[in-house]
């Protein structure tokens, strides 16, 4: 009896432990250099230190104003510290970095031959940084869902950075752009 009993625990306790593989949440953002739209999935690493999440982000030709773009981005987000405003509500700064491939007709990963040798480098791989907020509402009693943020960041593409600093006709202003998103717990 014994026995049959501590197997049925053990079979319960796996029930609750997903793969590792099955995303903590599913992400969608507006904006902020990985798309006009972005959607993908995430990980909750370390317990609310790091969150990664592969993004596909979409932007129309009507945005662009020259092709449609598909990008592809790795997220990095990292909470500076989280302050609880009650027990199912907290608000945390966060800080990020992300790396986005640019699968559009005008980007390259490497020197097309008609361009100069050394004059040009590669224009499909960009390197984001990203300041911001997020507010979190746990969702305690619910089944299917265990939670929800909503954020807002501020951030910049290096070379947009590269462009503020050496060119005079390119602004600081112009190398920022802002993002709101919303991040569903599963």
């Amino acid at each position: 009896m014994l026995i049959s009993l501590n197997s049925i625990a053990q079979d319960s306790t796996l029930k609750d432990k997903k793969s590792w593989y099955v995303p903590d949440y599913a992400s969608l953002q507006f904006a902020g250099n990985i798309g006009f739209l972005s959607v993908g999935a995430g990980y909750e690493i370390f317990d609310d230190v790091w969150y990664a999440e592969l993004l596909y982000g979409y932007s129309p030709r009507s945005i662009t104003e020259a092709e449609s773009n598909h990008l592809i981005t790795i997220k990095n987000t990292f909470p500076i510290f989280t302050k609880e405003l009650s027990n199912s509500f907290s608000i945390s700064p966060i800080a990020g970095i992300a790396i986005t491939y640019d699968a559009g007709n005008n980007t390259f990963t490497s020197l097309p031959g008609q361009f100069p040798k050394g004059y040009y480098i590669s224009n499909a791989i960009h390197l984001t940084i990203f300041g911001g907020f997020k507010v979190h509402k746990d969702f305690k009693n619910d089944k299917f869902f265990k939670g929800i943020d909503m954020y807002y960041e501020l951030g910049t593409v290096e070379s947009y950075l590269w462009y503020a600093i050496t060119s005079s006709e390119f602004s600081m202003s112009d190398a920022f752009s802002s993002a709101i998103g919303v991040n569903l717990y599963f």
